[in-house]
């Protein structure tokens, strides 16, 4: 929307009724007209080009320009629009401003001048549209604050004649002042100064107005003055001069400063007395002697200098990218590069130069002149010219009027100029008497279409505006790289583009470019939706197929570049594309590429098809990669299996968490490594040792290397049965076979086994006797009848062995009934003295027993046999009786003592009595004891006889209570 549209609900209100329309006289009355409309006009468009997509919509003109109905109350001399405010100058030295907001509210500025101030010859408005500068012909300057209705002069500016002014963009709204700026004037000098707004009457709004640089041509005006901060450096700043033939560039350091900064940017202290030198006097103090400029030799008097960001909002203005600069031979342009330049060097990059369009003249039967225009201005894709009579868009891209339009004028009525807000991105064309507003919409429309031309395909690409556009630029590009034999690329673009699939694959199929045809149907394959499945599979199998062929060819090159390497013997150098290590370079690539081409597409990938394509070609790696990817580690471990690669298979074994998986492979692997898969056992404890058993009997330990001592299978079900606590009887039973079956005649570990079982035993005892008994165990059959309870047996198998030592221990066993106890002991001194024939050993025994005595074995001894041999223990064994019968006589005389005291107590009791007082009571319940029955004690506690069987029956048994009752 056009901003005169909010002026065209508003025509109906006007300062004056007249008005005035096109092919009439202007006529100038006293005010002016106050409401904006557009006019109906006869458009004069002979040059504008429409760059049409292609896809059948209408398309509105980028270009239009629209009169402003606005009566002047005298002639316009100039006009300058900022930040949606603008203002007019009429040659009644009359100043009007209008805030475009509020277009219906002008308000008529004050200047207070004399007579010999001379006319205004040009305005000069900051960005921000609050700072306005008004210069006349004979040096007066005029300044004007955005509140104020009255313009103050300059008087530190007085006799100057200002040409250009280079605002500062770090000036903000929260700051009334200017901050820093440039000024340049018509006799080539460039002043620095800074204005700030007072309402104070003996305060200058300039605080200081200091000369920083002198072109030394005096004749030569300062038609155009911008500077810029680096991006990377706020103290580095880059400025710009132009002449009507000469363009200057200067770059350096600004500063120091005494006062605080904003963005990062020196400023200088408010004080009107500055003795330090200017922000930018060091800057152009580099150029005083060798200054750099280039020149476009011409006749034009006039020039202006105009830039051009993409980022034109006021609070975040950025840095300008492009210029242009009006001079005779044509408006020459180029982009602003900020690097690292110093002083010297040009931040002007790209530069060229548009020669004004040369047009039939009326009157020369159809010659060609060329016309230079008064006025000029630049968007981000078009240079617009301002004629005398017309004006014109040129598109920067190809140097092409896309847009011409005359521009209707009464008699005594020209072209003045044309102002641009470069905040706003709007353009205005003023003629001594009528305004009008160039509208400018979606001016970069067609630009795709003129990059595309240019083959510039990313920056096309950028401005694409739907899929049908983007298109376009693919399949131009994709084709552009196909007729270069740039086929990899092409290919990459050929599937971004709807070129049929069919007519690609043929095409790359044609010209034996598999590598192209691998990334185009890798391109494609990515674009697939989620519901082509079938497609998707069908492609990612061709490709399996591609990437397998491309590896056997590269390893076959390989072999042939290392097979000629070897045969010259470093005579002939190979070229580097052709070494074998470029080979392997380029094997690697692609087997790292072929991963993940199958990681990302193993789901869709038919199975059994991929298995067969893989193993077709041998490649074992690539097959093991693609099941490991899908879950089938059943093929991995088999494949490593029948490769007798024992450590790798149990390396993926140890990965699973299935314990089928377990189950299926263990017993080849207990077979060939059991060491290894047993530590990959005790490692998962989830697994059921009894599904186990099968494996573990596939185990022979005579057949491993004596490196590995332990018993591997002995070695798990240990773990097992210890560590995981199992109580499954079939592995206890498994474990004792184990065990019993040892080679050795150490039975430590066998017994080891058989205590630490204890009372819970979890193997059947029959089958352990039976078992040990076949294999010779004794001490373990020994501990197997004493754990049955068979201390006989126990006792009579350890004779059997002539083991006395265990035959003591077991005897010992039954601690509870002691006659067991004295026939055991007595059947191994039977043992030893009738078997052994050893007195003097039976009479050490003898010793051990605290049951046995000497006459207890002596029946055991041969009727003739010398008592020489036994005659100190028979004589032990005498006095020991001897004693015993002492102590026995000494016990009876205690207990008659002891009947007498008894006998003496009870004659005494029947005497026994004891006093109550009447008033005594229970120490129970507290009642006068002589109401009922009661026990009197010795102690004087007294209680009812109720009362106290009561209590004594909570403490004592319920069988004692009768006695006590008794």
């Amino acid at each position: 929307m056009s901003l005169i549209d909010d002026f065209n609900e508003s025509a109906e209100t006007t300062y004056l009724p007249a008005s005035v329309s096109y092919g009439d006289a202007h006529h100038t009355q006293n005010g002016y007209g106050g409401g904006f409309d557009t006019a109906d006009n006869v458009r004069l468009e002979t040059g504008y080009v429409s760059i049409s997509t292609g896809f059948g919509q209408t398309e509105l003109p980028i270009f239009a320009l629209n009169y402003v109905q606005f009566q002047l109350p005298a002639r316009l001399v100039d006009m300058v629009v900022s930040n949606d405010t603008l203002i007019m100058a009429v040659e009644t030295a009359r100043i009007l401003r209008i805030n475009l907001d509020r277009p219906l509210e002008v308000e008529e500025i004050e200047i207070t001048r004399k007579p010999g101030d001379g006319k205004i010859v040009k305005m000069f408005f900051d960005p921000t549209g609050r700072h306005l500068i008004i210069t006349t012909d004979h040096g007066e300057n005029f300044y004007l604050y955005e509140k104020w209705r009255r313009a103050k002069q300059l008087s530190k500016l007085k006799g100057v004649t200002i040409s250009s002014i280079a605002w500062n963009k770090q000036a903000t709204l929260t700051d009334p002042s200017t901050r820093e700026i440039l000024i340049g004037t018509r006799n080539g000098l460039i002043y620095e100064t800074c204005l700030e707004p007072t309402d104070e009457f003996f305060r200058k709004e300039e605080k200081y107005f200091k000369q920083v640089y002198s072109i030394h041509e005096s004749t030569m005006p300062i038609t155009g003055l911008h500077f810029e901060q680096f991006p990377v450096n706020n103290r580095k700043y880059f400025a710009m001069a132009t002449t009507p033939t000469r363009i200057y560039q200067f770059v350096g350091y600004i500063g120091p400063s005494s006062a605080g900064t904003s963005r990062g940017s020196p400023s200088f202290a408010e004080t009107d007395d500055r003795g330090e030198r200017a922000m930018f006097e060091g800057m152009f103090s580099k150029y005083d002697v060798n200054p750099g400029f280039q020149e476009l030799p011409g006749e034009l008097s006039y020039s202006e200098l105009h830039f051009f960001s993409r980022f034109h909002d006021l609070q975040q203005q950025g840095v300008a990218q492009t210029f242009a600069w009006l001079t005779g031979p044509g408006i020459y342009h180029g982009d602003l590069v900020f690097g690292s330049q110093n002083v010297g060097d040009s931040v002007i990059d790209n530069v060229q130069l548009l020669q004004y369009p040369a047009t039939p003249a009326d009157d020369e039967g159809g010659k060609l002149v060329t016309e230079i225009p008064i006025s000029v201005a630049i968007t981000e894709f078009h240079f617009i010219l301002l004629y005398k009579d017309r004006i014109r868009a040129v598109c920067q891209l190809n140097d092409q009027i896309v847009y011409e339009e005359m521009i209707p004028t009464s008699q005594d009525e020209y072209v003045v100029g044309m102002a641009v807000d470069d905040i706003k991105r709007t353009f205005w064309i003023y003629t001594t008497f009528s305004i009008y507003e160039l509208g400018v919409e979606n001016e970069e429309r067609d630009v795709w279409k003129l990059y595309l031309e240019k083959m510039q395909y990313d920056m096309a690409l950028q401005y694409c505006k739907d899929p049908a556009q983007k298109d376009k630029v693919y399949t131009a590009q994709a084709r552009d790289y196909f007729g270069q034999r740039r086929y990899q690329m092409s290919a990459r673009y050929f599937a971004e583009s709807t070129v049929p699939f069919e007519e690609v694959a043929l095409k790359f199929v044609e010209k034996n470019e598999r590598d192209a045809l691998r990334i185009y149907l890798v391109s494609k394959l990515e674009r697939f939706r989620k519901k082509d499945r079938t497609q998707k599979t069908i492609l990612a199998t061709w490709l399996v197929e591609i990437y397998l062929s491309k590896l056997n060819d590269l390893e076959d090159m390989a072999s042939s570049a290392h097979c000629t390497s070897a045969s010259t013997n470093g005579d002939v150098e190979t070229p580097a594309n052709n070494s074998a290590a470029y080979y392997e370079e380029q094997l690697a690539e692609i087997k790292d590429e072929f991963k993940a081409f199958l990681e990302t597409y193993s789901n869709i990938l038919h199975r059994a098809t991929t298995y067969k394509l893989i193993s077709s070609h041998g490649r074992s790696s690539e097959l093991l990669y693609y099941a490991s990817l899908i879950g089938d580690y059943d093929r991995v471990i088999s494949h490593w299996i029948v490769h007798k690669e024992w450590q790798k298979a149990l390396e993926v074994l140890s990965r699973q968490v299935a314990s089928e998986t377990f189950y299926k492979f263990s017993p080849v692997l207990m077979e060939n490594a059991p060491h290894e898969t047993v530590d990959v056992w005790m490692r998962q404890p989830n697994l059921n040792p009894r599904q186990l058993i099968p494996s573990l009997l596939r185990y022979d330990h005579s057949k491993i290397s004596e490196r590995v001592a332990q018993n591997q299978a002995i070695r798990y079900l240990s773990h097992v049965v210890s560590t995981l606590g199992n109580t499954d009887p079939a592995i206890h039973n498994l474990l004792l076979t184990l065990y019993a079956t040892q080679p050795t005649e150490d039975e430590t570990a066998l017994l080891t086994f058989l205590k630490n079982e204890g009372r819970e035993m979890h193997y059947n005892l029959g089958y352990a006797l039976r078992l040990c008994s076949q294999n010779g165990r004794t001490q373990s059959c020994v501990h197997i009848y004493s754990q049955m309870g068979l201390y006989e047996e126990a006792v009579q198998l350890a004779l059997k062995h002539h083991d006395l030592e265990l035959a003591r221990i077991n005897a010992d066993k039954p601690e509870d009934n002691d006659p067991l106890r004295k026939k055991l002991w007595l059947n191994i001194a039977k043992h030893v003295v009738q078997e052994n024939k050893d007195i003097k050993t039976a009479m050490e025994f003898l010793q051990q027993s605290d049951l046995l005595k000497i006459e207890d074995i002596l029946p055991f001894f041969p009727d003739f046999v010398l008592i020489d041999d036994f005659k100190d223990e028979i004589c032990q064994a005498l006095e020991d009786y001897n004693i015993h019968i002492e102590e026995l006589k000494s016990e009876m005389d205690e207990a008659t003592k002891s009947a007498e005291s008894i006998r003496l107590d009870i004659r005494e009791l029947k005497s026994r009595f004891a006093l109550i007082n009447a008033v005594e009571k229970c120490y129970i319940c507290y009642y006068p004891l002589l109401t009922r029955q009661f026990y009197i004690f010795p102690c004087q506690h007294a209680f009812h006889a109720d009362c106290l069987i009561d209590e004594v029956c909570i403490a004592a048994r319920r069988s004692s209570v009768s006695d006590l009752i008794m």
